[in-house]
C-alpha cells in the first residue's frame, strides 16, 4: 500500500470530493425508495456543500500520487456544548474509496487529523452517526476509542397508499403554539431514556432532561420544528409529535419528506393509544403539507416505538449507530 497525505480542505478540492461522495453507498435516505437517477447524489452533493460552507466546520482530504482517496469534516456544535456542559463537535464525513483495508487506511489517517485538531481547539466530546453497514468507519472509530452510545432504526412511510384512522375519542389532538412550551418542556424532561445523550455515561441525567426539555421548548417556538403536535385531554398534556419537513428532498428527489424528530407520552397516559393518536395527526399534517413520504427513527432497544411504527404503516428502511469519544 502507498502512503497518503492529509491536507486540509480548500474550495478547490470539491470536484474530488463530490467524486468521492458521487460513489458512497451511505446517501441520505438511500433506503427509502426508488428515487430518480442521480437524485440521491444530488441530495447528498447539496447537504455535504453546506456543510462545507458553515463557519464551524472544517475538513481534510486524503490523496496519494495526486489522487484524493478520502475526506473527512468535523462541525463544532455551541447548542449541544451548550446543553451538556461540554465543548461538543460532531464527525459529520468519513469517506474512503477502495477495498476495506485500503477504507481503514485511509480514514485512521484522516481521523488522526480530526483528533489533533479537535484537541488543538479544546473539544471535549466528539460524537459521530454512522451507517450501521459502514464498517470500515465503525472499526477505525472504535480502535481510536470511541464508544457505542445509540443504535438507530429508521423506518418509512409512504403517503400516498396509506388510509388514516381517526384518533380515539376523548383525545383532543391540536397544533401547539409557543405558549404550550413549557408545558411541553416539563413532558420532555420526564420520559426519555433510550436516546444518545442518556445513554452517554458522561452526561449527567439532569443535563439530558434539560436538553430535551429545551428542545421542545424551542420546537414549540418554531426554530427546530415546523409543528408540535399536541394531545390532551381535561386534565392536561398526554403526548406530542414534533414535525419537520426536509424541503431539500422536493429539490432534488422530486418527492417531499417529512420526519417524525420527537415522540413522547406521559407515564400516567401509557396504554390510551396517545402515541398513536398524535403519530396518525402527524401524518395528516403532513399529507397536508404536500409531504410524499414520511420517516422516524427509534432506538434499536426501544420495541415498543418500533411496533408502533409498524402498526401505522411504517416499515423498516435503514439503520446507523452514534458512537462518542472524549478528547
Amino acid at each position: 500500500m502507498t502512503s497518503c497525505k492529509v491536507e486540509c480542505y480548500t474550495s478547490y478540492d470539491w470536484p474530488h470530493v463530490a467524486t468521492l461522495l458521487d460513489a458512497w453507498p451511505f446517501k441520505p435516505l438511500a433506503g427509502h425508495a426508488r428515487w430518480p437517477a442521480g437524485g440521491m447524489t444530488a441530495l447528498c452533493l447539496a447537504r455535504a456543500a453546506g456543510t462545507l460552507q458553515s463557519p464551524q466546520t472544517v475538513a481534510w482530504i486524503a490523496e496519494s500520487a495526486d489522487t484524493v482517496l478520502g475526506f473527512a469534516s468535523l462541525s463544532k456544535l455551541p447548542w449541544d456544548s451548550e446543553q451538556i456542559g461540554l465543548p461538543a463537535a460532531r464527525l459529520d464525513y468519513l469517506v474512503a474509496v477502495g477495498a476495506y483495508p485500503e477504507q481503514c487506511r485511509v480514514k485512521q489517517a484522516l481521523l488522526t487529523a480530526v483528533l489533533e485538531y479537535g484537541l488543538g481547539y479544546s473539544v471535549k466530546h466528539l460524537s459521530a452517526r454512522l451507517d450501521a453497514s459502514d464498517l470500515s468507519s465503525q472499526h477505525v472509530l472504535e480502535q481510536a476509542g470511541f464508544i457505542l452510545v445509540d443504535c438507530i432504526l429508521t423506518f418509512a412511510l409512504d403517503l400516498v397508499s396509506v388510509t388514516l384512522a381517526n384518533p380515539s375519542a376523548g383525545i383532543n389532538i391540536r397544533l401547539a403554539t409557543p405558549s404550550d412550551g413549557e408545558a411541553a418542556a416539563e413532558l420532555a424532561s420526564q420520559v426519555y431514556i433510550c436516546d444518545r445523550f442518556h445513554s452517554d455515561p458522561v452526561i449527567p441525567k439532569e443535563r439530558a432532561d434539560g436538553l430535551h426539555a429545551t428542545w421542545l421548548r424551542n420546537s414549540c417556538a418554531g426554530k427546530v420544528a415546523d409543528v408540535v403536535v399536541l394531545a390532551e385531554d381535561h386534565q392536561g398534556l398526554l403526548g406530542f409529535v414534533t414535525c419537520k419537513l426536509l424541503r431539500d428532498t422536493k429539490v432534488h428527489l422530486g418527492k417531499l419528506v417529512g420526519t417524525i424528530v420527537l415522540v413522547a407520552t406521559a407515564k400516567q397516559a401509557r396504554g390510551r393509544g396517545i402515541a398513536r393518536a398524535t403519530t396518525l395527526a402527524a401524518l395528516a399534517w403532513f399529507r397536508q403539507q404536500g409531504a410524499n413520504i414520511v420517516e422516524v427513527g427509534t432506538q434499536l432497544r426501544n420495541i415498543p416505538a418500533s411496533r408502533l411504527y409498524q402498526s401505522c404503516g411504517f416499515r423498516l428502511v435503514g439503520s446507523s449507530i452514534s458512537l462518542r469519544k472524549l478528547l
